[in-house]
């Protein structure tokens, strides 16, 4: 029954661009890794509100904006493109900091990409809160679109649907450690997973179950989870065109964290 059922589902993933996930308590265990795992971190998104025993939804930083462009709603995080009461596009950034950071493990979250211009949806792991701040500050960006680059840019399409998205890792403020952009279909099209495996001097990304980068440095403190929708960048900056509302939303299925062992 099982089998049958994760058949039928990856089955209407592929018609419907859903979820595919079917993971049962037993199976929980880190797309195309191999090893030992304890998961440390899980949030299914099954409530119907972001779990503040979790998350924040701002970073440390930042104003806290009162336009709410996020939701929890039907398994799903959805956070969009908004204009704020100044009629001004606003970065939005859901993280861990002070309730949930490790020092190596694999992380990985199955997402569903937003499109138009300005946007530059992100899911990494960081740590500001080191005595060497802000020279010190140790950064793994998992996956990092550009939708609004647009045709020719190796980015997006002449739509704006991101079709490639960027893994990075920044050993502090000036050190880049390395980086790799991966060729995709259209990201906004279906569900995708994005993870990584990180191991003290080897930092392993994974897309859909497939590693397809790797960079041997060591990264020795321990970071926290980062859920971004921000504007910019590779992205330009939004304008009228840019689609808003939850209809064109970053959509999480999941967000899950491991060790080894």
């Amino acid at each position: 029954m099982k089998t049958l059922l994760t058949t039928t589902l990856t089955a209407a993933a592929l018609m419907f661009g859903v979820p595919a996930s079917a993971d049962t308590g037993a199976t929980l265990t880190p797309k195309g890794a191999t090893g030992n795992f304890t998961m440390t971190f899980q949030d299914e998104f099954g409530g119907s509100a972001l779990d503040r025993n979790k998350w924040n939804d701002h970073m440390w930083f930042e104003a806290q904006n009162a336009t709410v462009n996020y939701r929890v709603d039907k398994g799903l995080l959805e956070v969009w493109p908004q204009r704020d009461a100044t009629g001004k596009f606003f970065n939005r950034t859901l993280d861990t900091d002070g309730k949930f950071r490790q020092q190596y493990g694999f992380f990985e979250a199955e997402m569903k990409l937003p499109v138009g211009k300005g946007t530059w949806p992100g899911f990494w792991l960081y740590n500001h809160d080191l005595p060497a701040y802000p020279a010190k500050r140790p950064e793994i960006d998992i996956m990092e679109a550009y939708a609004g680059g647009g045709a020719g840019s190796g980015w997006s399409d002449a739509n704006l649907h991101p079709t490639a998205f960027a893994s990075t890792v920044w050993i502090d403020a000036g050190t880049l450690g390395g980086t790799k952009m991966q060729a995709t279909p259209d990201l906004s099209a279906a569900f995708h997973t994005y993870g990584v495996d990180w191991q003290p001097n080897r930092i392993t990304f994974y897309f859909d179950g497939k590693p397809f980068a790797v960079v041997d440095k060591p990264m020795t403190d321990p970071l926290y989870l980062v859920i971004s929708m921000w504007f910019g960048s590779a992205s330009g900056k939004p304008d009228a065109s840019t689609p808003t509302g939850a209809s064109n939303a970053l959509q999480l299925n999941y967000v899950r964290a491991w060790t080894r062992g």
